[in-house]
């Protein structure tokens, strides 16, 4: 049997080149374009790293728009070569475009996000575009089904050859008492990965004619494992969940800011993807369990959501308004589509429009003028516009809020995410995650000087009764910290003060106006 299948591979590649010869052609570009990375970057910097840029971005997108454009035309018995031609080459000038025309040095999230987006589209091309105009997701998720298989097949294989062919070299520099050099390692790797892994997964993808004839069917190990294994943790999640909810009514008690988030975005996550894979016992005659499931499910997530809105809400009261936070508010918005499109019966293609709603959400939030930086940025000018207005209502004297001298606009975006420990300052006893976004009061600007503020507290320990808890006094340590703003353009890894240290993982500071400031410190705060 596994002989047999072997023996098929010959041809089955053949056929690969022969169905999808663009992409085929870009794996091998894709392979071609790793190796001059690794070869020439290093000679270059500025304005010269563009090329290599370029060539990190447009290879794999040019692959899948390739593949998508390949399987659309099979969907649609087209034989001509213009859409290949015209997808590719508008591709090719974007790539272009992007690169040329975006600030990568100084934005460079804007332009990962921009490139993302792409590839996000382009992936979802492949499985979504043949079936756009088909009735139903039948023919979708046989696809995807399909794939998956075929996927997970090149994967090993891929694998299994990379190991024998490293192996083989290995042996033969140990035996011959030479060293090829660690490059040459990597280039296996990178062609197993970019060439051999792509073309086998061509190799394997199902024809589309045959996806759609074909009615969605589950074997009785994949049934089996659905039905006594993923659907009871659901149901005993949407359990936990709700006896959470029922203890937050009772006691209105959060826990730590972005917990329920996090949890309930991996659970709608864990649902949709279930859901998915019920596509074939949603199209049974007959009414069992697992088909009616799949109705409540959805339904029974919404309180779920809910809470994760009650969540979203406490962060924006405790923390100014921030891109992340914007980015959490949106997730929650998206949850609440999902749930909507999922209890929507007339609609027959949930896919599609889940799809869509996410690409729509994330052109919003990351690219458009309408993006949460600028949200953000917007808001916290707002606010410090509106500040001496409400000042001057007050019978109070006008006291200057900041000592800054002549205004000059000043940011700094520093990120540490290479580092994985850092050193403990002599003397520290304690250490503690650090994660804050500093109100205006906790730091300031002086000429070229920031000077900012940290402050710990904690209960009174001796306080046992919890009724007299709200009424206990707490012990508080303040922490002053200072640096110049060129420490922070020259990637600061730690300030230090007198009794405290912070390594920082990620500080992002700006100054746009004389009163308008911001401040964020990621990494671990020692103290003695």
């Amino acid at each position: 049997m596994v002989l047999t299948a072997i023996k098929k591979y010959p041809n089955q590649i053949s056929s690969a080149f022969k169905r999808f010869p663009l992409a085929s052609l870009f794996a091998f570009f894709t392979f071609i374009a790793l190796v001059a990375e690794s070869e020439f970057i290093t000679a270059f910097s500025g304005d010269h790293t563009k090329p290599f840029i370029w060539l990190a971005i447009y290879p794999i997108a040019a692959l899948l728009i390739a593949l998508a454009t390949s399987l659309i035309q099979e969907s649609r018995k087209s034989t001509s070569i213009r859409p290949q031609a015209i997808a590719s080459g508008a591709w090719f000038l974007i790539s272009i475009a992007l690169v040329l025309g975006l600030p990568i040095d100084d934005d460079p999230f804007y332009f990962g996000c921009t490139v993302t987006l792409i590839y996000l589209i382009a992936i979802l091309a492949v499985f979504l575009g043949p079936f756009w105009k088909q009735p139903n997701e039948n023919g979708f998720w046989n696809f995807l089904h399909k794939n998956i298989k075929s996927a997970i097949i090149a994967i090993l294989v891929s694998a299994i050859l990379l190991g024998a062919i490293e192996g083989f070299f290995f042996g033969f520099a140990d035996l011959f008492d030479s060293d090829p050099g660690e490059m040459l390692y990597l280039y296996i790797f990178y062609f197993c990965a970019s060439v051999v892994a792509p073309i086998l997964y061509f190799s394997g993808i199902p024809s589309i004619d045959e996806c759609i004839e074909d009615a969605p069917t589950l074997n009785k190990f994949a049934s089996s494992t659905i039905r006594f294994l993923f659907i009871p943790v659901l149901a005993i999640g949407i359990l936990l969940f709700y006896a959470y909810i029922i203890k937050f009514i009772i006691l209105w008690d959060m826990p730590d800011e972005g917990t329920a988030s996090a949890f309930v975005s991996g659970f709608i996550i864990y649902l949709l993807a279930l859901i998915t894979a019920m596509h074939p016992m949603r199209l049974s005659t007959e009414q069992t369990t697992e088909k009616k499931l799949l109705k409540i499910f959805p339904a029974a997530c919404i309180p779920l959501v809910v809470l994760m809105s009650i969540d979203v809400m406490h962060i924006f009261i405790q923390e100014s308004l921030s891109p992340e936070i914007i980015w959490v508010i949106v997730i929650n918005i998206y949850f609440y589509i999902i749930i909507a499109i999922l209890l929507k019966d007339k609609i027959q293609r949930k896919s599609r429009y889940i799809a869509i709603a996410f690409c729509v959400l994330f052109f919003i939030t990351t690219i458009s003028p309408l993006n949460a930086q600028n949200i953000a940025d917007f808001a916290g000018m707002k606010i410090i516009e509106n500040e001496p207005t409400q000042q001057s209502n007050t019978k109070t004297t006008p006291v200057k809020e900041d000592t800054t001298e002549a205004f000059n606009s000043f940011e700094a975006d520093i990120s540490n995410s290479d580092i994985i420990s850092f050193i403990i300052p002599e003397g520290a006893k304690e250490v503690a995650i650090l994660d804050h976004y500093f109100d205006k009061s906790e730091f300031e600007y002086r000429g070229d000087t920031i000077t900012f503020r940290i402050t710990l507290s904690e209960d009174d320990e001796s306080v046992a009764d919890s009724s007299v808890a709200d009424s206990a006094k707490t012990k508080s340590k303040v922490y002053s910290f200072y640096t110049t703003k060129q420490e922070l353009n020259d990637s600061l890894e730690s300030i230090a003060s007198d009794h405290a240290a912070i390594g920082i993982k990620e500080l992002h500071t700006s100054q746009w106006s004389e009163k308008g400031r911001s401040l964020r410190i990621k990494g671990l705060l020692f103290t003695e």
